[in-house]
């Protein structure tokens, strides 16, 4: 291994550090991750008209805004795979969307509703306040109860 020590090279007054550890500078490097198991999620319909459908502006701004990106993308992508009856990757973020009650993974099957909920109390109350009168805004303009 070899090292740059003040002194032998005149590029500047750092300490000491390793030069042959790291990549060539622009060199393309991907660490190959571990291969995720295929899953077949299955689709069930709650009562019409309860949740919206998953191509609303709704389910992109307040679930973007409490899950992330990641995770909401992942869902639609579940919820699409069940109505194509399609296997998919097994989604890194499906804790969350257990958790959050969005997918349900019970005896080896991955379940998810053709349309997505409402956020909760506890959801709401960690929305900004403009994001919050917003969706009050979006829930009565939809002909929701604004406190689920």
């Amino acid at each position: 291994m070899r090292f740059a020590a003040p002194g032998t090279v005149r590029l500047d007054d750092r300490p000491p550090v390793a030069t042959d550890i790291a990549p060539s500078p622009g060199a393309a490097v991907r660490i190959p991750g571990q291969k995720r198991y295929r899953i077949a999620p299955r689709l069930w319909q709650l009562r019409s008209g309860a949740g919206f459908d998953p191509s609303h502006p709704y389910v992109r701004t307040y679930w973007t805004a409490i899950l992330g990106p990641g995770a909401v993308e992942e869902l639609l992508r579940v919820i699409c795979a069940a109505k194509r009856q399609r296997t998919i990757p097994h989604p890194l973020y499906l804790p969350v969307l257990c958790r959050e009650g969005l997918v349900h993974h019970a005896q080896r099957a991955v379940w998810v509703s053709d349309r997505i909920p409402p956020l909760g109390r506890h959801h709401v109350a960690r929305l900004s306040p403009d994001l919050r009168r917003r969706h009050t805004q979006d829930l009565e303009a939809a002909g929701l109860p604004s406190s689920p």
